[in-house]
């Protein structure tokens, strides 16, 4: 990519790939967090200058004041067929919230609200603001197109889509899939054996 102050911003909702992305970025070797919760409340932030990509919330929210306030950077919109994504999202805030508890309570809920209006899971509600945020996404940068790229990974399209967009060499190594769902035993066993491991070690002597 150009200048290190460039910066490389994803505006797609959570779980169209954004842990995906997260980690192809970070093989190209461009330094990116995933979920820069301390952006919601200060756009401003350390964090801004630590990292040069971000994805996942609150970038969502925020994308518009990213891109006055860091000129000449790349957004990538990543989507996913609706229906797949309303499963994914279904996921997300039930078993999920199991899976990522405290970060879910902590920050979760709060950035949750304020982009669906919502904490708690409902089909037509969340279509409606996901193909509203699309709309607006491409609305925002239709006579711009050199400076976002729509994407969607969970169809296959990776390397081959990004490096170009971003003017890298595209690597030898394949495009990574990250953060697949997991059964409802696999999250809710593991949360188990979370809490008899902490229980148990208030046991054992010191």
């Amino acid at each position: 990519m150009g200048a290190e102050s460039t910066k490389v911003f994803g505006v797609g909702f959570q779980r169209t790939g954004t842990s995906s992305l997260t980690r192809a970025l970070n093989q190209l070797g461009i330094r990116t967090l995933q979920f820069p919760k301390e952006l919601y409340r200060d756009i401003d932030h350390d964090t801004i200058r630590r990292y040069q990509g971000f994805t996942d919330s609150p970038i969502p929210l925020i994308y518009r004041q990213l891109d006055q306030r860091h000129p000449g950077s790349k957004f990538i919109h990543t989507l996913r067929d609706e229906d797949a994504w309303l499963r994914s999202v279904e996921w997300l805030f039930t078993t999920g919230t199991v899976k990522f508890k405290e970060s879910h309570e902590k920050y979760g809920n709060e950035i949750n609200q304020e982009i669906f209006g919502r904490t708690t899971f409902d089909r037509d509600h969340f279509a409606a603001v996901y193909r509203a945020h699309n709309r607006d996404v491409a609305a925002y940068f239709a006579n711009r197109p050199d400076d976002c790229l729509t994407i969607d990974v969970t169809a296959g399209e990776g390397f081959e889509v990004l490096c170009p967009f971003l003017g890298l060499p595209v690597p030898q190594e394949p495009f990574p899939h990250r953060n697949k769902r997991q059964s409802k035993l696999r999250v809710y066993g593991g949360r188990i054996y979370q809490i008899l491991s902490r229980t148990l070690d208030g046991f054992r002597p010191g």
